[in-house]
């Protein structure tokens, strides 16, 4: 059964991989097909905007990040399926993110949705630059935490 889902899983990547390597492929950000027989590169996509993060109270400024980078509170994904947490870090500006098995025994989270949040690195309410990664420390969804 493993081994079936390891060759699904394989097919799928190879085919997302040559769906990438079509030249004829739409342009979705314009709607219009670059099948023109030329091989000009697509616009590069605008950064995204820079957004600051709210005042600080009075007697609580935190430190600025390292070179510039936006800053946010890192919100709290202990208690959250994986999936979510990671959807609602990115949501939250943080897309540098790393998860590993809580309970030690080296497990990886191919399937998200199956998988809790039990910790998380830095802990929640920390102010930070957007750059820096979060870990999250899982287990299983029917596991319970260490």
């Amino acid at each position: 059964m493993r081994t079936y889902r390891t060759i699904a899983l394989l097919a799928a990547v190879g085919c997302l991989a040559l769906t990438g390597c079509d030249p004829q492929a739409a342009d979705t950000s314009t709607g219009t097909s670059t099948s023109t027989g030329t091989s000009a590169a697509p616009a590069p996509a605008a950064p995204p905007a820079a957004t600051t993060a709210a005042p600080a109270p009075a007697g609580s400024v935190p430190a600025p990040p390292k070179g510039g980078k936006p800053a946010a509170a890192v919100p709290n994904f202990v208690g959250q399926v994986l999936q979510t947490a990671q959807d609602g870090a990115q949501a939250a500006g943080f897309y540098f993110l790393s998860s590993h098995d809580a309970l030690g025994k080296n497990r990886n989270q191919v399937l998200d949705r199956n998988w809790k949040v039990c910790t998380q690195t830095p802990a929640a309410g920390t102010t930070t630059g957007t750059d820096t990664k979060i870990d999250f420390g899982t287990v299983k969804n029917e596991e319970s935490c260490p």
